[in-house]
């Protein structure tokens, strides 16, 4: 057999490919370009905790306490034991979980536990009143459109708004968009009707957003109305208030509100709205 020359071997080891991981992260979920997240195991159990009820949590936990380790089946049989509407909470987790596939899911269960109980021994929630209108004497409170505006600012993933209608907020809009496109925030409006929708700058102004509405025809009775307002951001703090997405009722007229930051408080507003999608109540509106 021919022989390589001296320093042959070493030449030849230099060619050669480095070595790709056996476990190549394919099952994770594309990333929006320019969007970097990184979740660690713990992080996600986290969130899930934080997100889910306690009664949906026990189930969750007792379902991956069967599951050896991660799967696409795996997976599918604890997201089966959620309602529909409620089964993107665990997405971020399994995720992960696809990177780590010899975690066993007891690992998942025990951290879960845990996880859940420190949130039920710690569900402090900050409150503080925000206003629109004539200044008072009376103790320091929050203007509206100032809370709402550094309520998206904040956001890391996801901004939902609920309100009668929404129309010539500028100042509101650029936020909204300024999430989308720097952070990769996802923005839904829930409304009484698309009608009610005006951006100033016309339809496309809402176009990066998903919208939904409550379509008049299938109401019980007929003369509901989509009444409650809300800027509810990441699952964590919630602005309720009396103050429509408008104006008027961010900077001119007296309207009352709360802002309620940590806890569990914003979360269960969150689970209530997509609920109302998940059935189909609340329909979306197509751009």
């Amino acid at each position: 057999m021919p022989r390589l020359p001296p320093g042959g071997r070493d030449e030849l080891r230099a060619r050669e490919p480095l070595p790709r991981p056996l476990n190549p992260r394919r099952h994770l979920r594309p990333r929006r370009p320019g969007v970097l997240r990184v979740t660690t195991l713990a992080g996600a159990i986290a969130d899930v905790a934080r997100q889910l009820a306690p009664a949906h949590l026990v189930g969750v936990a007792a379902a991956y306490r069967k599951q050896p380790g991660y799967s696409g089946a795996a997976a599918a049989k604890v997201c089966d034991v959620l309602p529909g509407p409620h089964r993107p909470v665990l997405s971020e987790l399994h995720d992960v979980w696809a990177a780590e596939p010899d975690t066993p899911g007891i690992a998942l269960a025990v951290g879960l536990e845990g996880a859940a109980a420190m949130e039920s021994t710690s569900d402090r929630t900050a409150v503080e009143v925000v206003v629109t209108g004539p200044n008072s004497p009376a103790a320091p409170v929050r203007l509206t459109s100032e809370v709402v505006r550094r309520l998206i600012d904040d956001a890391k993933s996801r901004v939902m708004l609920v309100s009668y209608a929404a129309y010539q907020l500028d100042s509101v809009i650029k936020a909204l968009d300024r999430a989308v496109d720097e952070r990769g925030v996802t923005v839904q409006l829930l409304l009484e009707s698309a009608a009610h929708l005006d951006g100033g700058g016309g339809a496309h102004a809402y176009a990066k957003y998903q919208v939904y509405e409550w379509p008049p025809h299938e109401r019980v009775p007929p003369e509901a109305k989509l009444h409650a307002k809300a800027v509810i951001v990441d699952g964590r703090d919630v602005l309720l208030t009396s103050a429509n997405m408008t104006n008027a009722a961010y900077s001119k007229n007296i309207e009352l509100g709360v802002l309620c930051r940590g806890g569990t408080t914003a979360s269960h507003v969150q689970q209530h709205f997509d609920g109302l999608i998940g059935t189909g109540v609340l329909k979306s509106v197509a751009s």
